[in-house]
């Protein structure tokens, strides 16, 4: 559980629920008996049970993009070249399919859960767009499902997307590393092609044909980080920000293959901050920062959900997809025993430009000044609204006719 002081009280962060608690409840680092039993009557310790079954399938692990800080990178690209080596290509097929639905149903059946969510991932998994259709199609014959998809967005166009849409997909994030004139030189088509414009053209005209929510990633390097503001409001007056959450991401140094990344000082929190403050006042949504573990690998060997390749091989996080060494079972044998240390949760391949603890402080500061942000911004609506309500009563009752006696007519 984290621990965090604000400007309004403590923040506790933990696996059932993030709560907000006066500073009396926490006297000299250490929770008083009143903040303990507080905590225990929220249930702040006590992890949420799952709601559903979370899947993550990679339709294919080929991209169109050279990305080259992309963790599925197995090398940096060739001087003069846009196309760094990757982790084996594998594509999901039928047959593949139909060993996923196998492999999903008797452990849907045994955590008792009546619902699916399916993460389409990749690689990207829009270079494989039957296999998307067909994934979603067979396994909707389990479990109600609802479905999500991590695109570049390059090949999501309406008519793609509306299929999707049909049968089951919800949502798409999309990321973007800064305005156009960073975007294009990192993320570029295999041959060196920019993409941004294609991507929030293609954004856009999905927002209009479908009703598909966009979960904007904004991956942020100490060179794009004091163009946020400017990012924020171009991306607004492109797209419908109501339809719209927004995150914004820190660039991890995978296996140091890319070294621009942010100092994570307290000066950078700040710009983080008022980039954050900025997508609000936009109408973007932000979610609120947490504690719960990944329903991918925050539990092992598939307790609430799994992570699969294409081929069937099962993996405990996206990042450790296709890396040699760090496969935890297959589809058709279940989870095999492996070393503990195979088992890798989200982040731990990157390698950090500062320290264990500047990394925290910089963690710490952020998450604390975001959820001080959203508490206020919530009271200041629920405040709005209160008072329309209000004025909405007092007109109803000006507008209404006076009590009197009941005049009847007749013919």
């Amino acid at each position: 559980m984290r621990v965090l002081e604000g400007k309004s009280g403590v923040w506790y962060l933990g696996p059932g629920s993030t709560v907000l608690m006066p500073k009396r409840f926490h006297e000299d680092g250490r929770l008083t008996a009143e903040g303990r039993a507080e905590l225990a009557r929220q249930g702040v310790e006590q992890p949420k049970p799952a709601s559903r079954y979370s899947l993550t399938v990679v339709t294919s692990t080929a991209c169109n993009l050279g990305c080259p800080y992309c963790f599925q990178n197995t090398e940096a690209a060739l001087p003069g070249r846009f196309d760094p080596p990757r982790i084996a290509r594998e594509v999901l097929d039928g047959a593949m399919i139909d060993k996923i639905a196998a492999f999903t149903e008797p452990r849907l059946r045994a955590t008792g859960l009546d619902r699916l969510f399916v993460l389409l991932f990749g690689g990207e998994p829009l270079l494989n767009r039957w296999g998307c259709v067909e994934l979603l199609k067979r396994l909707s014959q389990l479990a109600p499902l609802t479905a999500s998809m991590v695109s570049n967005g390059v090949l999501l166009t309406p008519r793609v997307a509306g299929k999707l849409e049909a049968v089951g997909l919800r949502s798409v994030q999309i990321t973007l590393d800064g305005p156009k004139e960073l975007h294009d030189g990192t993320r570029f088509t295999r041959a060196g092609r920019g993409t941004f414009d294609k991507v929030l053209a293609n954004c856009a005209a999905v927002q209009e044909s479908t009703g598909l929510r966009l979960s904007l990633r904004l991956n942020t390097t100490a060179e794009g980080l004091p163009l946020l503001g400017g990012l924020v409001a171009d991306l607004a007056e492109r797209l419908d920000a109501s339809r719209c959450n927004l995150d914004i991401a820190p660039v991890l140094n995978y296996d140091g293959m890319f070294d621009p990344v942010m100092k994570r000082s307290a000066d950078d929190v700040d710009v983080l901050l008022r980039a954050y403050a900025d997508a609000l006042e936009s109408g973007f949504s932000v979610g609120w920062p947490g504690g719960s573990a990944c329903g991918f690998c925050g539990e092992r060997d598939g307790g609430t959900g799994a992570v699969i390749n294409a081929d069937g091989t099962l993996y405990s996080c996206w990042e450790t997809i296709g890396k040699p060494g760090y496969e935890v079972g297959s589809v058709e044998d279940g989870y095999q025993e492996y070393p503990a240390d195979r088992w890798v949760s989200c982040g731990e391949f990157a390698v950090s430009a500062t320290t264990a603890a500047q990394s925290q402080a910089f963690d710490d500061a952020l998450t604390v000044g975001l959820l001080e942000m959203l508490r206020t911004r919530r009271r200041r609506l629920a405040a709005v609204e209160a008072a329309e309500r209000t004025g909405a009563e007092k007109a109803d009752r000006t507008a209404a006719p006076a009590a009197g006696p009941l005049a009847v007519t007749g013919s």
